[in-house]
């Protein structure tokens, strides 16, 4: 069977990519991706929470919310090299992410600075309009499951600079218990 590239793409991929290949190939102009339903939701979600919930609860579940992406991201694997050792994690997020962090050891405080100019959370990625600060309590929940399964008992995380709040960076606070 002979097939040449424009109709593979157009048979390949019959519309279902936001890629635009198929499109392209059939000689239509691509149509920007719509933001995934998820975002859409979230954008939705944000603003009513701010309105309707008092900054404490919304914080909470907010910040609880943080499993989700925690678990599909698998990050009890990804961590599972560096369990209970928090100077190895320190220096592999410094490595890996480009991340500024100092560790008080004896005072078990953490600030670790993102180091990006952008807002790295996958809900903005996917709903780059919305603007809800209330998003960083999610940082919050990640950063509190990420350091406490390092060390191996309980964190409290802060942000205490945010790109949503109109700072350079985000950047967190990490208490371990």
């Amino acid at each position: 069977m002979k097939s040449d590239r424009r109709s593979f793409l157009t048979g390949a991929c019959t519309g279902l990519c936001a890629c635009g290949f198929s499109r392209a190939a059939a000689g239509q102009a691509a149509t920007p991706a719509k933001p995934p339903l998820a975002a859409n939701w979230v954008g939705a979600l944000l603003p009513q929470i701010e309105k309707n919930v008092d900054r404490a609860t919304a914080r909470t579940m907010i910040k609880a919310a943080a499993t989700a992406h925690f678990e599909q991201l698998e990050m009890d694997k990804t961590l599972a090299p560096v369990i209970g050792n928090m100077e190895k994690f320190i220096a592999d997020i410094s490595e890996g992410w480009g991340w500024k962090v100092t560790y008080d050891k004896q005072a078990g405080v953490i600030v670790a600075d993102e180091n990006k100019s952008y807002c790295v959370c996958p809900i903005k990625k996917d709903a780059p309009t919305l603007q809800s600060t209330y998003l960083c309590y999610c940082s919050e929940g990640f950063a509190e499951r990420m350091f406490s399964t390092v060390a191996q008992r309980p964190a409290t995380a802060e942000v205490i600079r945010s790109v949503l709040r109109g700072d350079k960076t985000c950047c967190y606070k990490i208490t371990l218990g």
